[in-house]
């Protein structure tokens, strides 16, 4: 018999997805927008499995998983998951315990071959230096994940509601953390909440233009719009390198596989 704790989620074809015995719970927007859906009690949290080959995961302790699917464009399939995820089974946990917990699934992902995931138009820093650009920017950069911040830093980073960005072979993933603000008190438990969403390609590439017309037209539009934001990369990173910064010229963006198979 199946474990009914156990979900298996993949994008594209619906079918090869599995969210229990009476399959999902779909949710039809009248946009041609379908959800499907399913979700565990808080009392018998469930695991999820990613599967994408070598860069398949497993994810413990969620509550729900929730597919994107566009009824007038069948042969995309499902093209994006969130999975609400905690770091623990009871209410609450160490905020040290919470933090091994998601670096530990980081340390996973990298060693299953994701990589690191930075926005075309933002500077490549890695390690302390990333940590430091975070917090000058508000929040609004996304940490390394193979950087693995002390507890100050941590508590630090979880007023800003921090992401980590992830890519391989063609699939793109948000690790999101939400925790409780009153109880950010480093000697007392804490309560969080992981948020990961994956997206395909397209769906990722797409959120580069506002229009509709023009996310139809990605793959046209995108080889321009990157050479715009790799400008804007150029030159944060030179005034950056004046202040003392160190970019990390070791990293590479993902190749688009949409484009690769276009020529």
């Amino acid at each position: 018999m199946a474990d009914n704790s156990i979900a298996t989620i993949a994008l594209g074809d619906p079918r090869a997805s599995y969210l229990g015995p009476k399959g999902p719970s779909i949710d039809r927007k009248a946009v041609g927008i379908d959800f499907h859906e399913h979700d565990w009690p808080f009392d018998q949290l469930g695991t999820v499995r990613y599967a994408q080959g070598p860069y398949s995961f497993e994810r413990s302790f969620v509550s729900g998983v929730m597919g994107t699917y566009n009824r007038d464009d069948p042969e995309r399939g499902i093209y994006a998951w969130s999975i609400t995820a905690f770091p623990m089974a009871g209410e609450t946990i160490p905020h040290a315990h919470a933090r091994d917990d998601l670096f530990r699934f980081f340390a996973r992902l990298l060693k299953a071959g994701w990589r690191r995931y930075i926005s075309v138009s933002t500077p490549r820093l890695a390690g302390s230096q990333a940590m430091r650009y975070f917090v000058e920017q508000k929040g609004r950069y996304s940490p390394d994940p193979a950087y693995v911040p002390s507890l100050d830093e941590w508590m630090l980073l979880n007023k800003k509601l921090p992401s980590w960005r992830f890519w391989a072979d063609g699939s793109y993933m948000t690790v999101r953390v939400i925790d409780e603000p009153s109880l950010r008190n480093p000697a007392r438990p804490g309560v969080y909440m992981f948020d990961i969403k994956i997206r395909s390609e397209s769906s990722n590439f797409e959120g580069y233009f506002t229009q509709v017309a023009d996310m139809e037209r990605w793959t046209e539009l995108i080889p321009a719009e990157l050479e715009r934001l790799h400008r804007l990369r150029e030159a944060d990173e030179a005034a950056l390198q004046r202040r003392g910064y160190v970019i990390d010229t070791s990293y590479e963006d993902p190749p688009i596989l949409a484009l690769q198979r276009s020529t």
